[in-house]
């Protein structure tokens, strides 16, 4: 496994887990050669985009 993108993963998933709501949707993080995906379903256009946030925010 490629240490910075598992680094990524995990940093990713701790904010979820600080995060009590997006806790409750169970996103998954998946790599795939690199590429980091959010996988799960949320109930709004808002908390996709809040979702999507650690990630974005994040570098490998």
């Amino acid at each position: 496994m490629n240490e910075p993108i598992y680094n990524l993963q995990h940093q990713i998933q701790a904010a979820f887990m600080d995060d009590r709501d997006m806790r409750d949707y169970g996103i998954e993080v998946l790599d795939n050669n690199g590429v980091v995906t959010l996988k799960g379903t949320v109930p709004t256009p808002a908390a996709r985009d809040r979702a999507e946030e650690p990630a974005r925010s994040m570098e490998a």
